[in-house]
């Protein structure tokens, strides 16, 4: 029997964090640069820009499906989700640089061919190998619901800051050191961040308390194929992380352009940022009291319909700034719990599948998440493109006609307000904690008995 494990420290929740945000360091700089990179440095349209990143998503789910399997069969005296974090971390890098420097000399088609390249790379092969990992690494860390809870919680506070520090200060490091060298700063810190994560956390779940080495049952994917498509909740899960990330990301990328063509200041994006993070910030250190008491099913349902409200509010703001900050001060509050619920919510979906089947499958439920996030992500990015494009937005153009105003405002607000509707309706269907204190009752006897 493994070591009785009686709660993770803080350094340990620190570390996982930290997987989080080098991760989130590419996640924080493509999401709300790389279109306006395509278009307004290399030149590519946007409308092409979108179809790649739409196209990009078929590979994906094909790469996420064989990176589940991988991950169930890896076997090491680290475990099977947490060494991937190690292994690929110089890749997650090296993607990084390659990605935000496509070269000049290149034809127009040449740098789309990059692009693509070099996005595919990024994306759906390195992104994969380990961010599903990592995210499959919290069911394995701990059963303990709270833990799993603070976990998250902290997770979340430290992408938030990364993505306000990225934000911030990418606009002044890229008028001083250029794209190149920006990528290059940035990769660094995202392999480090990664590597911090591999030496700080550990597999307790099936950890030998004498050696340390963790035992790693072997699921053959003939036997959680089958298991996985008997849990209801997967489906539900991989649905709201698609329309989550759809939100996150067209909103994110449609940011560069809000505050350039729509309020005319690029200096608004460090103040836009901050009017969404910290509010996230600051509910999520009130998160875990308020789970152990209303659960995180309720708190998501409360954060998906204040995203709602704050996209409507930014959609009727227009060009006035106060009203766009109190829109997105009032949706950062809702993203707070729904962001830190959803992913501690995917380890209840392996423990519900666990419970409900008697086969444990971190891997492949985390290809079905980790594929509806990504998915979510490659949509987004591409229906910001194709909103700017119904404007008639031109990168090359000095001035910008009166429709892509107009659509960029669209995309900025309204767009958001609708996809956050979506995620209500999903987060109604998504009631895992009713079987919570069950399931890990009957989880914790079951590993007791081994």
């Amino acid at each position: 029997m493994g070591k009785k494990k009686t709660g993770l420290s803080w350094s340990e929740k620190i570390s996982y964090g930290m997987g989080d945000c080098g991760a989130n360091v590419t996640v924080a700089l493509c999401s709300t640069f790389l279109t306006a990179y395509y278009t307004d440095t290399v030149g590519i349209a946007a409308a092409a820009v979108g179809t790649m990143m739409l196209l990009a998503r078929v590979f994906d789910g094909v790469t996420d499906i064989i990176m589940g399997a991988i991950v169930d069969k890896t076997k090491t005296r680290w475990g099977k989700a947490r060494p991937w974090v190690l292994w690929t971390a110089p890749l997650m890098a090296i993607a990084l640089i390659l990605e935000f420097n496509v070269p000049g000399g290149l034809s127009g088609n040449g740098k789309l061919v990059y692009a693509y390249l070099t996005y595919i790379f990024q994306n759906c092969i390195v992104y994969t190998a380990n961010n599903l990992p990592f995210n499959a690494l919290l069911s394995r860390m701990t059963l303990n619901v709270q833990d799993r809870a603070s976990a998250a919680t902290t997770r979340f506070v430290m992408t938030q800051l990364t993505t306000l520090i990225i934000n911030g200060v990418t606009a002044t490091l890229l008028s001083t050191a250029g794209w190149f060298w920006l990528s290059i700063i940035y990769g660094i810190v995202t392999f480090f961040m990664c590597l911090i994560c591999f030496l700080g956390t550990r597999e307790h779940i099936g950890e030998d308390a004498e050696t340390g080495v963790v035992q790693v049952e072997n699921v053959p994917l003939s036997t959680a194929l089958p298991a996985l498509f008997k849990n209801r909740y997967f489906y539900i899960q991989s649905l709201l992380f698609m329309f989550l990330y759809i939100g996150i990301v067209s909103t994110g990328s449609t940011t560069f352009y809000f505050c350039n063509i729509v309020l005319n200041n690029l200096g608004y994006l460090t103040y836009i940022s901050m009017a969404t993070t910290i509010p996230a910030i600051i509910v999520n250190l009130m998160l875990p009291k308020a789970i152990q008491r209303y659960g995180k099913w309720k708190l998501m349902i409360g954060g998906a319909f204040l995203m709602a409200l704050g996209g409507l509010i930014i959609g009727a703001a227009g060009s006035s700034f106060p009203l766009v900050l109190l829109g997105l001060i009032i949706k950062g509050t809702g993203m707070g719990p729904i962001m830190s619920g959803i992913f501690a919510m995917t380890a209840d979906v392996v423990d519900y599948g666990e419970w409900k089947t008697g086969v444990r499958s971190e891997g492949l439920v985390n290809c079905c998440t980790s594929f509806g996030m990504k998915v979510g992500i490659g949509l987004g990015s591409a229906l910001c493109t194709w909103i700017i494009t119904m404007g008639g937005y031109d990168g090359t153009a000095a001035v910008q006609p009166a429709s892509a105003v107009t659509m960029i405002r669209f995309g900025f607000g309204y767009s958001g307000a609708i996809i956050a509707v979506i995620c209500l309706v999903l987060c109604f269907m998504m009631n895992i904690d009713k079987y919570i204190a069950s399931i890990q009752n009957d989880l914790e006897a079951k590993r007791n008995i081994k």
